[in-house]
């Protein structure tokens, strides 16, 4: 609706950001009530559980979605085309569901209460069992990371150039006039049974009802045998060139450049929120996190053969957002561990923090990952490669927030020989006493 009232043009990527605004929709409401469970649990009545719930979640969900914006900013600030698309579409909906989640809801349970409809809340407890060690698998978890780091940067030096997608290489470009409707899954479909692949193909807008346009991007010198094949196919179709010109790279690679400066600008305003919310050690662990979770997905991708094009940044830009988003999530139940001055090590609270969480984690990884597979499943040869990026980039992202956000915490204060509780407590301290 915001985007029709100010004539927004809805990209491939901008429906990217519609996705992660879902999961972080879905994410916000999980955090709330979590919170309810465990208050109801400790034998508060529902009126007063409701209002401690909220209030406790506040701040998981401002930090994680004020992080998510910040990003959104600099790529809407810096960003042109697609990149611009997802911003927008994030930005929209992250605002969309905060209101949704804190007010809406909110006065959802208080009609409920007030008109005496809301008696009992009883709900499911996913994971029973909160006592696994994560912090104490964390050399064995980032051996393996490293393992698929090291994997993933042999893959781009051996592939090279064919790893990429005709947006960053050039090719031909051909504009079709046909007298039949062709879908771009029928070009594909048929140009594929020739052996002509790695093909960009859409339809355009045409002012006459008789007459019907395909813009199509193939490799160089290719465009001969597409316009051959496709007549040979559709006889009856009258196929005719509008335009057919060599499309180099320069657009491609200029978009790709400043996609990865936004990042890098993202990734620093990061850096400086997580410091001011939290510590710079906890700053350190998310970004290092999020650069491996991007590392790692494009690492995947490359390996199964894929081919990296423009839609992969709004894949990646997808997976950063969504990363950040639940390692902060975390980060605040460890925040509010040591505040709370929560005996034991600073690891121990760490686990505990990871496990109380992690009923949350795999609620929302899991909705947002069905919601993924079941657009790749069902969302064609378009949005294949798209689909795939953002599913190994969840389960990516899931795991770096247990197994490698909260350990590099832990080992940038031990590097420091600082304490991450006189830290994380002193900002808080040094008003009171002043």
């Amino acid at each position: 609706g915001v985007m029709s009232l100010f004539n927004f043009v809805l990209t491939l990527p901008g429906i990217a950001g519609i996705i992660l605004t879902i999961g972080m929709a879905i994410d916000a409401n999980v955090l709330i009530y979590e919170r309810l469970r465990e208050e109801l649990d400790l034998g508060k009545g529902i009126k007063t559980a409701i209002d401690s719930a909220y209030s406790k979640a506040f701040s998981a969900i401002f930090d994680a979605n004020v992080t998510t914006l910040i990003t959104a900013g600099i790529l809407f600030w810096l960003g042109s085309g697609p990149v611009k698309g997802f911003a927008i579409t994030l930005t929209v909906g992250i605002v969309a569901s905060m209101f949704a989640a804190l007010i809406v809801t909110r006065n959802a349970f208080n009609w409920l209460l007030t008109f005496n409809r809301l008696k009992r809340v009883s709900m499911l407890h996913l994971i029973k069992s909160k006592g696994f060690d994560f912090l104490g698998k964390r050399r064995i978890a980032i051996t393996g990371s490293l393992i698929l780091i090291v994997a993933s940067l042999v893959a781009f030096g051996i592939r090279g150039k064919s790893a990429l997608n005709i947006d960053f290489t050039g090719g031909d470009y051909l504009l079709l006039r046909s007298a039949q409707d062709l879908s771009e899954k029928q070009v594909r479909d048929t140009l594929a049974q020739g052996g002509i692949t790695n093909l960009v193909i859409q339809r355009e807008s045409s002012q006459s009802g008789d007459q019907h346009y395909l813009a199509i991007r193939a490799p160089f010198q290719s465009a001969d045998k597409i316009v051959a094949q496709l007549k040979t196919a559709y006889p009856t179709a009258n196929i005719s060139v509008d335009r057919s010109e060599g499309v180099g790279p320069i657009i491609g690679s200029q978009l790709a450049a400043t996609s990865l400066y936004a990042l890098g600008l993202g990734m620093l305003g990061i850096l400086f929120f997580v410091t001011i919310r939290f510590e710079l050690s906890f700053a350190v662990g998310a970004i290092i996190a999020l650069i491996h979770d991007v590392i790692i997905t494009l690492g995947l991708f490359v390996l199964t053969g894929r081919e990296v094009s423009l839609v992969m940044v709004g894949a990646i830009l997808t997976i950063a957002g969504y990363s950040i988003n639940d390692t902060i999530v975390i980060f605040d139940r460890i925040r509010e561990g040591l505040h709370s001055g929560r005996k034991g090590s600073i690891q121990t609270i760490m686990n505990m923090s990871i496990n109380e969480t992690l009923s949350r984690t795999i609620l929302t990884s899991g909705v947002t990952l069905l919601c993924m597979i079941s657009l790749l499943i069902f969302g064609g040869s378009v949005l294949a490669d798209f689909s795939f990026t953002i599913v190994i980039g969840i389960v990516v992202g899931t795991y770096s927030s247990i197994f490698i956000a909260s350990p590099i915490v832990l080992w940038w204060t031990n590097l420091k020989r600082g304490s991450l509780r006189s830290e994380v407590i002193r900002p808080r301290e040094a008003p009171a006493r002043a």
